[in-house]
């Protein structure tokens, strides 16, 4: 019978993780992207944290589970990407043990059979981890976007990472976005029948240059976590050692407080601030939108039907053949869009004016066209201090060598 009866505990039970509140033990976990977002980096360097010594690495703040790291590479035969990323960050974190990370080609696909003797070859010793990169590339001749060829493949993985009792991390690929679309909405190929089998998935992106002051920033979005609630979108920040021979990530702080709606409405304000009394066409209103505040064109109706409805907006007809309509700001609104020191400039609060308010960040990712450059903060190593005598906020930045990879750890 295929059917069983589960014995329902008195308390919930205690999940275990391979990285605290984001990769469950024991089950599927999806990491999707665009090619060259990141992915092969973010895997490297999970490795090696999961290698250092027990209690020593961190992944984003989070503790990540001690063990032996399996990493079946079908993308590429030669596995040249890891093998490049692994030993770079290696060189930043010296007291990982190399021979925890355990390096394997993919070649011709996996079959049913291939899992299983996997399954039969790991089951003495389990790995922390099992890093699957990618599923459109190990799993041949199966069509990600068909529910009936996906399920067998997804199934099969769902039963070895429980089986072993592992945190089994599968990497795919993403689709071409619609423009405005983030690969979060997207999701991955075929995300709707692998987002049925995986207990946490995640979006990996890099973060504009323009929107982080030039820094190496990738962002992690969770889309899915069945067993914690749901984190954050997690920033991290690529830091070069001296003489660029090793790297190590530590968090980096994303911009906050605005919703995508929020975003843009900020920037149809803005945008029809530049365009004064003369206004605006509605579609070229919105196209400008997207592409500013890198939202989809629902995002940028809503947000225009919202600010029309608050009276901030205004639809004015236009003398000429066919009537043509713009959108500009309401009168009420446009004697604070001529000041100069109006809410789009800066944080003063105009008590009823319709702008919103928003912050030095919220400022810089509406703006368009505004390159940053470079900072010259250079990435900094760790102490060696152990996190039990430090009662407060440390205030020299510890190394990667340390044992923390974060810059602003609370201790």
């Amino acid at each position: 019978m295929a059917v069983k009866r589960l014995p329902l505990p008195p308390e919930p039970p205690e999940v275990e993780w391979g990285v605290e509140g984001l990769f469950p033990r024991g089950y599927v976990s999806l990491v999707f992207a665009h090619q060259g977002q990141g992915k092969t980096r973010l895997v490297s360097f999970l490795a090696v944290q999961a290698a250092r010594p027990e209690g020593r690495g961190l992944f984003a703040k989070r503790r990540v589970r001690h063990g032996r790291v399996i990493i079946l590479d079908a993308d590429d035969p030669a596995g040249l990407g890891y093998a490049l990323w692994i030993n770079r960050f290696l060189k930043a974190y010296e007291d990982a043990d190399r021979g925890l990370v355990d390096l394997r080609s993919v070649e011709g696909g996996l079959t049913p059979e291939d899992v299983a003797a996997l399954e039969a070859e790991l089951k003495e010793d389990p790995p922390a981890f099992l890093v699957l990169d990618a599923f459109s590339s190990a799993f041949l001749g199966v069509d990600v976007v068909k529910p009936h060829l996906v399920h067998a493949p997804m199934r099969a993985l769902a039963t070895l990472a429980h089986s072993l009792n592992t945190t089994l991390i599968l990497l795919d690929h993403v689709g071409k976005l619609a423009p405005g679309q983030s690969v979060a909405q997207k999701g991955a190929l075929g995300s709707v029948v692998k987002l049925a089998s995986p207990r946490a998935a995640f979006a990996l992106e890099r973060m504009p240059p323009r929107e982080v002051e030039g820094r190496d920033v990738v962002k992690l979005t969770c889309v899915k976590q069945s067993y914690a609630p749901m984190p954050p979108p997690i920033g991290l920040e690529l830091v070069w050692l001296q003489e660029e021979e090793g790297c190590y990530f530590k968090p980096y702080p994303l911009p906050e407080g605005q919703s995508l709606e929020e975003k843009a409405e900020a920037v149809i304000l803005l945008v029809l601030q530049e365009a004064g009394e003369g206004g605006i066409p509605r579609k070229e209103l919105l196209e400008e939108v997207v592409r500013r505040a890198n939202v989809s064109e629902r995002t940028a109706k809503a947000a225009l039907s919202a600010l029309r409805g608050r009276g901030a907006v205004e639809v004015v007809e236009l003398p000429g053949r066919g009537a043509p309509k713009v959108y500009r700001l309401a009168n009420r609104v446009v004697d604070f869009a001529q000041n100069r020191e109006n809410a789009l400039q800066d944080e003063a609060d105009f008590g009823q004016s319709c702008l919103p308010k928003m912050d030095g960040e919220a400022r810089n990712a509406v703006q368009d066209g505004v390159d940053f450059g470079q900072s010259d903060e250079e990435g900094q190593k760790f102490s060696e201090t152990p996190l039990a005598e430090n009662p407060g906020l440390a205030e020299n930045p510890p190394s990667p060598e340390g044992g923390i990879e974060e810059e602003w750890i609370w201790l």
